[in-house]
């Protein structure tokens, strides 16, 4: 259905003409929505409720093991989520100190409430964006000179039409959302809110591929009633540097009062409640028939999987500052009201815990990621774009990551640009849409630092180094933000220089600071950069022989001693990237005939025909093709490039 198709529909009305229409307002769609604005081009956001923009309906925390580098990268690129979250923080831990930079992980107790009010404030006050309470129903599109669909807007229930040269669907787990509580199924999206109807019919007509996903929320309780002496109490950390750049170029901190959070373990009796009630599991009964989350799996089902253990652990943790609701992270089932309250009172502090919210599961529709092209862009319809859970990924920060991303390109497709690709060399980001795209997901996709391949080089202190120019040629950051990000790098290039060239002799200081590092004193001198490039000596422990250094912020001390710890590793890495980058610049063209390349195996000719590869590395990461069928490709690829110059 086109624009003139939709608006002879009875009731039907023009509601406006935009640039690019954004469709749901979560993580996704906020990062999306707010993109496209930034650059300029008139944008509209829908959300089926405006009160729920930015929700946290899971757990109420931003960041944690991969995340928070994700949250960076978005920041980077010049996006929201994290200015927000540092408003919004009341608690900040840094993950995985003992495991070294490379996955050093920022994670941040949010405000629930608040964090929805100052997005949606922020987003109000923004220039070129509109915000409409709507339920979006159609995709609407015209046949373009190839006789291919291309998205030029959306209609909603209420018989709206609003035009578009760009639409991205973020519309997350709410399009034929059901949750389920044991018998009880409920036709509803997360926290008792509206689903989508309609919207995943249209999409499925139009000829892209759908899938539906399970995943579920926990159970939150009163904390009036949780008897804290009987759990494991985790204060937050002072020392952790605020999500955004901008905040922490301008000396934001932490908060100095944060909520503690708090965990226990199940007990044998919370297991024995689980397996007598099994039968009324809708996961095991076949109710349930989305794909589940394998890293997020509900207490039943870690109970069934994981046989072996006796026990597992829960944390409990605030909702906001203002309420006495609590979440328990790791406690998410299906099962009965009444079998949830037993599990509850099962648990060690809990025995009288009254319930606010009981747990559910919740099933929805969303886009094969396979059909996506690494912009986001769909390869079925032109000008569609998709972000967040509608492409089978999990987690808020994954959402923000693929929103930026495609709301850029939206942007860039109307301005008739070439589109951003961030790959996965440089950034978590990449390493997140090349796997969706590329890989595809039988799951909820979740990130971890094990799926990237240069995790050493994307650490969450750098992403503005890998991404801000990109960001700043685009225009999503603006010429003041870039003259500090350049004075930033001034300052740890230089500091790095001046450690060089200080040399020092053997000295009482010395041989005191390198004995409590379990050195022995050197024969000679030695440069400053080379004693802080030893393990266990730090930037800060050579303080009393650096009788010339400046005052520096923490964040240059840091960016300072990781390069020169990790010098070597890194260009190890580099090397590695510039190998990567030479696969990435080999371009396949979309209309190729793999049928005709002999050497290609069966099964290669039908996975490459199928994915449409953009370029050699992303073919190469495609399941079925072999390094065999590579080097065919490439020969290829080398003898078109050579009779098209010839």
């Amino acid at each position: 259905m086109n624009i003139e198709e939709a608006l002879k529909v009875e009731y039907s009305y023009k509601g406006g003409d935009y640039d690019v229409v954004v469709v749901g307002a979560g993580h996704a769609g906020c990062e999306a929505a707010h993109a496209c604005a930034k650059l300029g081009l008139k944008t509209i956001l829908f959300t089926l409720f405006l009160d729920s923009l930015a929700n946290l309906p899971c757990n109420p925390s931003i960041g944690g093991t991969a995340k928070g580098q994700l949250v960076r990268e978005v920041d980077a690129l010049g996006g929201i989520m994290g200015k927000v979250a540092d408003e919004c923080c009341i608690q900040m831990r840094m993950l995985n100190r003992s495991k070294g930079p490379a996955v050093y992980s920022p994670r941040a107790q949010m405000d629930r409430s608040r964090y929805s009010i100052v997005m949606k404030k922020n987003l109000e006050n923004l220039d070129n964006l509109e915000i409409m309470q709507g339920h979006v129903t159609h995709l609407l599109t015209d046949i373009n000179e190839n006789g291919n669909p291309v998205a030029c807007g959306v209609m909603t229930s209420s018989g709206a039409v609003y035009s578009a040269k760009s639409v991205v669907i973020c519309s997350g787990t709410y399009m034929e959302a059901m949750t389920i509580r044991g018998e009880v199924i409920a036709q509803s999206g997360p926290d008792g809110l509206p689903r989508s109807e309609g919207l995943s019919a249209s999409l499925a007509e139009l000829g892209i591929p759908m899938l539906r996903f399970k995943t579920g929320t926990p159970v939150r309780v009163n904390s009036r009633q949780v008897k804290f002496d009987e759990l494991t109490r985790q204060d937050g950390e002072h020392d952790v540097p605020p999500f955004s750049y901008d905040s922490e170029m301008n000396g934001a901190k932490v908060p100095s009062e944060q909520i503690p959070c708090w965990s226990l373990w199940t007990t044998p009796e919370t297991k024995e409640i689980i397996a007598t009630n099994m039968d009324r599991s809708p996961l095991y009964s076949g109710v349930i028939t989305g794909i589940g989350p394998r890293y997020c799996p509900s207490i039943e089902d870690k109970f069934m999987r994981f046989s072996d253990k006796e026990r597992h652990q829960i944390f409990v943790e605030p909702m906001g500052k203002d309420t006495n609701e609590m979440y328990l992270q790791g406690f998410s089932t299906s099962l009965p009201e009444e079998v949830q309250v037993r599990m509850v009172h099962s648990l060690p502090g809990l025995s009288e815990a009254v319930i606010q919210r009981f747990a559910y599961a919740i099933e929805y529709d969303l886009v094969d990621p396979l059909s996506l092209k690494t912009s986001l862009e769909s390869k079925v319809v032109s000008g569609l774009f998709t972000a967040g859970q509608v492409n089978g990924s999990s987690g808020y920060e994954e959402a923000a990551g693929q929103g930026i991303v495609a709301g850029i390109n939206a942007a860039l497709k109307v301005l008739g640009k070439e589109p951003m690709i961030i790959d996965r060399s440089q950034g978590y980001i990449g390493v997140l849409i090349d796997d969706l795209v590329t890989k595809g997901t039988q799951e909820p996709y979740r990130m971890m630092t094990s799926r990237a391949e240069y995790r050493l080089f994307l650490r969450q202190d750098n992403a503005d180094r890998r991404l801000t120019p990109i960001a700043h040629e685009i225009g999503m950051v603006d010429d003041e933000r870039f003259s500090r990000y350049e004075e930033k790098q001034r300052l740890i290039e230089e500091e790095k220089d001046r450690l060089a060239g200080v040399y020092l002799g053997p000295s009482d200081t010395m041989e005191e600071i390198l004995k409590s590092a379990g050195y022995t004193l050197p024969p000679s001198g030695i440069s400053l950069l080379e004693l802080v490039r030893r393990p266990n000596v730090t930037y800060e422990m050579i303080a009393p022989l650096d009788k010339n250094r400046q005052s520096l912020p923490d964040y240059v001390k840091w960016a300072v001693e990781t390069d020169i710890k990790y010098e070597g590793y890194l260009n190890l890495e580099l090397e590695k990237i510039k190998k990567f980058a030479d696969m990435e610049r080999r371009k396949i063209p979309f209309d190729i005939d793999y049928d005709d390349i002999k050497g290609l195996r069966t099964e290669a000719q039908q996975k490459l025909s199928k994915q449409r590869p953009e370029n050699l590395g992303q073919a190469s990461r495609i399941s079925g093709v072999s390094p065999a069928d590579i080097s065919v490709l490439h020969v290829y690829l080398e003898m078109i490039k050579r009779n098209n110059n010839g």
